[in-house]
């Protein structure tokens, strides 16, 4: 089995709250500009289940709808976490889950309004503190969320190098503090160039407010990873994104339909 070998390395995660509040860019985006998801395109409703989640302190994440009352995201984006992540280290990552109440899944290809979709009722996460190869979770809504068909999840997809996907996000336009973000951007034939049995990673590709987002197998339109962390500045050549499988959340959804 390939391990992956940018594990050893102390990334950055690419946490939304790290951008402040008034980094959201009030005019209109330019697609001529630097693209949230590095190198890619606005969506432009091509995946309206890919939704921007709103965080307590004011950031923003990336989440889908893969039931009507159910988002799948990244458990960063749900707990509050140290700020640096070393894979070699056994010391917890998690410090404390937010109250779901203070989470908000916000409407449209644009979110910069921050027009409230639905809010979270409940966290459905793994029972690790660590987010090295389990950063993934559930965010249980307070309604049902209706016009928007969820998507589907593969638990059996299992990306290895040289497989591409799409990834799609609401992340920033930029490395810097004031990088505007809120605007949906995807980005096709997306290349792993290495992986192991919890995670995959690809070139430069992702940046903060990405996180929690899909990365979807072109072949089916199936969810087969979710956006967990990757290097800073996000727009560095030699930049690289980490993907957690989504077959490591088995059991999240099997507590999900218990519920």
């Amino acid at each position: 089995m390939r391990v992956l070998s940018l594990l050893s390395l102390v990334l950055s995660l690419l946490v939304a709250a790290c951008a402040p509040e008034d980094a959201l860019d009030p005019s209109p985006s330019d697609d001529t500009a630097t693209d949230e998801i590095i190198g890619g395109t606005r969506d432009r409703q091509a995946h309206p289940a890919v939704l921007a989640l709103s965080l307590p302190d004011g950031g923003l994440c990336t989440g889908s709808l893969v039931a009507p009352n159910l988002v799948l995201t990244a458990r960063h984006c749900v707990s509050a976490v140290v700020d640096r992540i070393d894979c070699n280290s056994a010391a917890p990552q998690v410090l404390r889950d937010y109250d779901a109440r203070e989470l908000s899944l916000l409407a449209g290809d644009d979110v910069r309004a921050r027009a409230v979709l639905a809010r979270g009722a409940r966290l459905i996460v793994p029972r690790a503190r660590r987010l090295c190869g389990a950063d993934i979770a559930l965010l249980v809504l307070d309604r049902a969320v209706s016009g928007i068909t969820p998507m589907r999840v593969d638990f059996t997809r299992a990306l290895s190098t040289g497989d591409r996907f799409t990834t799609v996000g609401f992340g920033a336009r930029g490395s810097t503090a004031r990088a505007p973000y809120g605007v949906r951007y995807q980005r096709a034939r997306v290349a792993v160039t290495d992986w192991s049995a919890t995670e995959f990673i690809a070139g430069r590709s992702t940046c903060n407010g990405d996180s929690g987002g899909p990365a979807i197998d072109p072949s089916t339109g199936a969810i087969v990873g979710v956006t967990s962390r990757g290097s800073d500045p996000c727009t560095a050549r030699d930049a690289t994104s980490v993907w957690t499988r989504v077959s490591v959340a088995r059991s999240l959804f099997d507590a999900a339909r218990r519920l």
